[in-house]
């Protein structure tokens, strides 16, 4: 089990392809209240998915967003209205069929938001991480 920020490096070692029995992702969206209209889409690609062609999707139409507790409530001038999507994405089992980045995006109309990526790599021949 391993938490990762900007790398997921296995050892030298290592042959890829490989499968994970189960890979993990926490996506999170912010959004300023009202900005867009559109129904959102969230994609995420796998390092083997050409640009147009994402390894998953996940519709989330604009009115499972809204909250409307959240329009009502005062706020100062100093903030804006934010609401967010939180959504734990599994992959059970997860194929790794080369080294390249896994790209998680929000997509709302012609608008895309890249939420952030993950570099799946083997370790270089200059690194010395540890392993055990």
């Amino acid at each position: 089990m391993g938490t990762y920020v900007n790398d997921m490096v296995f050892p030298r070692s290592t042959t890829i392809p490989l499968v994970l029995p189960k890979f993990c992702i926490l996506v999170k969206y912010f959004e300023i209240f009202g900005a867009f209209s559109e129904d959102l889409e969230m994609r995420i690609f796998l390092p083997t998915d050409p640009p147009d062609a994402p390894t998953f999707v996940q519709p989330v139409p604009r009115n499972a967003v809204k909250d409307k507790r959240k329009a009502e409530l005062q706020i100062e001038d100093d903030q804006e209205r934010v609401f967010s999507v939180t959504a734990p994405i599994t992959f059970a089992p997860f194929p790794i069929e080369k080294e390249g980045f896994l790209k998680v995006r929000m997509a709302c109309g012609a608008a895309v938001t890249n939420l952030g990526s993950l570099h799946i790599r083997l370790q270089g021949q200059d690194e010395n991480l540890d392993f055990t």
